[in-house]
């Protein structure tokens, strides 16, 4: 029997864009989930504070017959920000029907790839970031959410160092969410040989390959790369993972997150890493 999954696109791809402009496209493309969070144009794709503002998302996501699965939340969950900004980001996911709120760790690098910063130096940062999540993961709780951290660098380098930091944060509420390019470029590890230590906890999978070594800006469309998805998705349903499946960058070798791209081609892409990813998912055995 298959297991069910989610496929998403993240709207960050057309940040360039205006944020309608992108729900337009991924569900051009044919997806029926989408993430986002993240600016458009140089500005927040929506104010969670503004009355009326998550009927107005309501709106435009039945517009385009798109079902939202994770919101990109580092802004309000950071550990210098206030505990009442992820208050009310909760209760924006909720009335919006998202149950995943997505965060960032710590960053371990002054200047990343060359000039990391030293253990001594990230224990209070760690230290911090825990003591705050301790925080979020019981607001969330009162929320019925779930909020992730993935990796990029410092406290979620990689899944054992995940995992570390969710044991220190303590939450049921609070898990991981993986992301194989990431721990490509800035760790040069293989994920897949990665994720099965952290793959109990994975509620979602950011579908990000990564071509090269370490620090190489080289980031394909899923499938593509040198990140093996086959074995990854296999180990995800051994799991019995069954959260969405996000595709989150797909720029190729510029490193421009997508900026100076013609839309023509970000839709391309997006199209296709739909394809590639629905065969390798029902391959894995899951159903999208």
């Amino acid at each position: 029997m298959k297991q069910k999954v989610k496929l998403a696109c993240m709207t960050w791809i057309y940040n360039q864009y205006p944020f309608e402009q992108s729900l337009e496209s991924i569900a051009r493309a044919g997806y029926r989930y989408v993430s986002f969070g993240l600016p458009h144009e140089g500005k927040p794709a929506f104010d969670d504070r503004a009355t009326g503002e998550a009927a107005r998302i309501i709106r435009l996501l039945e517009r385009y017959g798109l079902e939202p699965v994770t919101l990109v939340s580092t802004d309000v969950l950071a550990p210098d920000r206030p505990i009442e900004l992820a208050r009310q980001r909760m209760a924006f996911a909720q009335a919006i029907g998202v149950q995943e709120l997505l965060s960032l760790g710590t960053t371990s690098y002054r200047n990343f790839p060359t000039e990391p910063l030293t253990d001594e130096e990230m224990m209070p940062i760690n230290d911090d970031f825990a003591a705050k999540f301790r925080e979020v993961g019981e607001e969330a709780g009162k929320h019925g959410l779930i909020v992730t951290i993935k990796p990029h660098t410092g406290n979620t380098a990689s899944a054992n160092v995940i995992a570390d930091t969710l044991r220190t944060i303590g939450s049921q509420h609070v898990k991981a969410s993986y992301d194989p390019g990431n721990v490509r470029f800035y760790e040069g590890i293989e994920p897949s040989a990665d994720l099965p230590l952290i793959a109990a906890q994975t509620v979602s999978f950011i579908a990000k390959d990564h071509r090269g070594a370490r620090a190489e800006a080289g980031f394909p469309l899923p499938g593509e790369g040198d990140a093996n998805f086959p074995a990854m998705f296999a180990t995800l349903r051994e799991a019995g993972f069954a959260g969405p499946v996000v595709v989150e960058r797909l720029d190729g070798a510029d490193g421009s997150f997508g900026a100076g791209i013609p839309i023509s081609v970000l839709d391309e892409r997006v199209a296709k890493a739909r394809v590639n990813l629905a065969r390798m998912l029902k391959e894995a055995g899951f159903d999208t």
